[in-house]
């Protein structure tokens, strides 16, 4: 299996420029780590523009829904820009969604190194709804991955009740992904761009979490998400100075 991190999220400290905006929903929403805070239009198409300040290298673009309802929209496309001009951007990418796992996910070959960016949004019926955006580039180590075996789960958050006859009430509010494994065998380098990543994140930042391996599932966005840490992870230095390292993640609400 093949996996890639996304932490440092250019979308946290840019400025941020909808089309249109709904005044209860605000596009400052999309830089609260919260899924239930959602940006929304006021129509069934918009665009949102991020100024990053400066030119960013940037290789990846990941989007959740709000954990507790699906995608508010039905076809997404980024563009990439020197200038906030978007008659004919250097990048244009249609992404594809899926729906079912509430993940959209696209990484570029190569880094695109540019000052502004643009998604552009339609959906069946306004409004439009985007709860979480990242931009920005991975962290990937492709000789590391988790070993067997991975645990995973959907904690159902529902609220089971049972009355003397022994029946059930259930108040049904989401599922929550869990999952845990151990990283094994990392060299001293590969240590490094792990330890940056525990660094910035921690247990106080949202780790996105990409899973690309068709022969673990069918749909490997099933697991790939929006978690955070459990807790800080304890390394340990084995024979022939190679480190190990269990992750436990809870996905973020």
């Amino acid at each position: 299996m093949t996996m890639r991190f996304y932490v440092n999220n250019f979308v946290k400290s840019a400025t941020i420029t909808p089309s249109e905006v709904n005044a209860q929903f605000p596009s400052s929403n999309l830089q609260d780590d919260r899924r239930t805070k959602v940006y929304r239009s006021t129509t069934a198409s918009c665009d949102i523009v991020f100024d990053f300040g400066s030119a960013k290298d940037i290789n990846s673009v990941a989007i959740v829904d709000s954990g507790i309802s699906s995608f508010g929209f039905t076809s997404a496309t980024i563009e990439l820009n020197s200038t906030n001009t978007w008659t004919s951007p250097a990048v244009s990418q249609v992404l594809t969604i899926d729906a079912e796992a509430g993940w959209v996910n696209y990484n570029w070959s190569s880094l695109q190194n540019y000052r502004y960016a643009r998604l552009v949004l339609t959906n069946a019926t306004s409004p439009v709804e985007l709860s979480k955006l990242f931009i920005g580039k991975d962290t990937y180590l492709e000789s590391v991955c988790f070993s067997y075996p991975l645990n995973f789960r959907y904690n159902n958050r529902a609220i089971k009740t049972q009355n003397r006859y022994g029946q059930k009430f259930f108040d049904e509010i989401n599922t929550q992904k869990e999952l845990g494994g151990s990283i094994p065998s990392m060299n001293k380098t590969e240590l490094d761009t792990l330890l940056e990543m525990i660094d910035y994140a921690s247990f106080t930042k949202p780790i996105w979490l990409n899973f690309n391996a068709t022969n673990m599932m069918n749909d490997a966005n099933r697991i790939s998400g929006y978690y955070y840490l459990d807790d800080d992870p304890v390394l340990t230095l084995q024979a022939g100075n190679f480190w190990n390292v269990n992750l436990s993640l809870t996905e973020g609400m």
